[in-house]
């Protein structure tokens, strides 16, 4: 005698879920904060669908590391009985299953790789952070085709694409089903997590992952990048101290040198270069340093750094003891916080160098699956020059002219020549 099985399988859905799971329309879209157990709910019903109609299924992720990590490790193993499965392919991240359907999960690392195949159900995890084009290339030409139905669950990230298409769902009722859903309308949180998350989140990372806010920028690391800016030059002035960071290339990476005029407290043009050996690296360091009256360098001296740092202490660099930094997850961390509220507080400028903006802009507050705060870059970007701007400012937050007039004395229009030996 065979054995029954329920499904969904060892789960049980709340109210605010079974609204998305009940909604007749063929497309559906579900806003819903961060934990408040998106993709436990869709993967169970994907599940159970692959049970009622033979096809091949697909659950998207942005990446294969995520389908791999949150859905494959953590879920397959919990909500699917093995009573109704074929085979558990691991390196291809697909069930088979015993009526003949197929369940994959799979990244939008490569949408290309993807184009070609036929679901009749797809699931898209974070669709705020995939690829838009695996939606309307890929995935809606075939559904429309084959009468298809897909599910999009996210948190904002921002009026993008995710956002648009919540328009689109608005517009056309019959044919698409929208739910927004923030922690005070699901009670999936207790008061003390909450407030535990809100004590440990920035406010508008807060809006954005719990609210469920549509706001721009909201996960943006560094604040007021563009009031910061100035047209920067390369000019040295005799009278003036420097302190020079230096982010050392790693394989194809770049080496970056950023001037600090501790006098303005402005970043000069930075120097940045590639696929040149060491040798002829450390001598434009050294160059730079004696342009900028013998700088005061701050440079990472981990890894490849470690030998550079000593020549350069040889050629009778100032490096100092803090002067070489080796990177730690937590002193990059440090770096990073530095810079961020410099540039809030306004207490620095940056040149207008689209790079430099490009990678400060692409620095994000991000929440773990677990809840904790981390800080990333877009996916393919350098962040050399912000490392270099980071070094440069490091252990300096007043420019060095207040230390040489008292308060009674300093004036924001005092013009006249800056005087190292007038030491207070």
């Amino acid at each position: 005698m065979s054995k029954e099985i329920t499904l969904p399988y060892n789960y049980t859905p709340r109210g605010y879920q079974l609204e998305l799971l009940a909604a007749p329309q063929r497309f559906k879209i579900a806003v819903i904060h961060r934990r408040g157990g998106k993709s436990l709910t869709v993967f169970n019903e994907q599940v159970r669908k692959t049970q009622e109609k033979k096809g091949i299924y697909y659950y998207i992720l942005p990446t294969y590391k995520q389908a791999k990590a949150v859905i494959w490790d953590e879920m397959v193993k919990l909500y699917v009985p093995k009573e109704i499965v074929q085979k558990m392919n691991e390196s291809e991240l697909a069930i088979y299953y015993k009526n003949g359907s197929i369940q994959r999960f799979i990244g939008c690392d490569d949408i290309n790789k993807h184009r070609g195949i036929n679901p009749i159900d797809v699931v898209f995890d974070e669709y705020s952070e995939i690829n838009s084009e695996m939606w309307t290339a890929v995935i809606q030409p075939v559904l429309r085709e084959n009468h298809g139905t897909a599910t999009f669950i996210y948190t904002p990230k921002g009026k993008n694409h995710s956002w648009e298409l919540l328009q689109v769902a608005k517009n056309n009722p019959n044919t698409w089903f929208w739910t927004v859903k923030s922690v005070d309308d699901t009670g999936g949180l207790t008061d003390e997590e909450i407030n535990e998350a809100r004590s440990q989140t920035p406010e508008a990372l807060f809006n954005q992952e719990y609210m469920c806010n549509f706001q721009d920028n909201a996960g943006a690391f560094f604040k007021r990048i563009r009031h910061n800016l100035y047209e920067a030059d390369d000019l040295s002035d005799s009278d003036h101290f420097y302190q020079l960071g230096i982010d050392l290339a790693k394989y194809n990476d770049y080496t970056v040198i950023a001037p600090l005029d501790l006098y303005t407290f402005r970043v000069k043009t930075l120097e940045r270069f590639n696929q040149v050996d060491w040798n002829f690296q450390k001598y434009l360091i050294e160059a730079s340093a004696r342009k900028y009256n013998n700088a005061k360098l701050k440079l990472d001296r981990t890894g490849v750094g470690d030998p550079v740092v000593e020549d350069l202490e040889r050629r009778g660099l100032n490096i100092g003891d803090d002067g070489a930094v080796v990177f730690s997850k937590q002193k990059r961390r440090e770096l990073l916080d530095n810079l961020a509220i410099l540039l809030e507080q306004d207490k620095i400028k940056i040149p207008n160098d689209e790079g430099l903006i490009a990678e400060l802009e692409a620095f994000q507050y991000v929440l773990t699956d677990k809840g904790k705060i981390d800080i990333q870059t877009r996916k393919g970007l350098h962040d050399d020059r912000v490392m270099a701007v980071a070094l440069a400012v490091h252990g300096i937050d007043v420019p060095i002219k207040s230390l040489y007039y008292t308060e009674g004395e300093r004036r924001e229009e005092d013009d006249e020549p800056f005087d190292k030996n007038r030491v207070i």
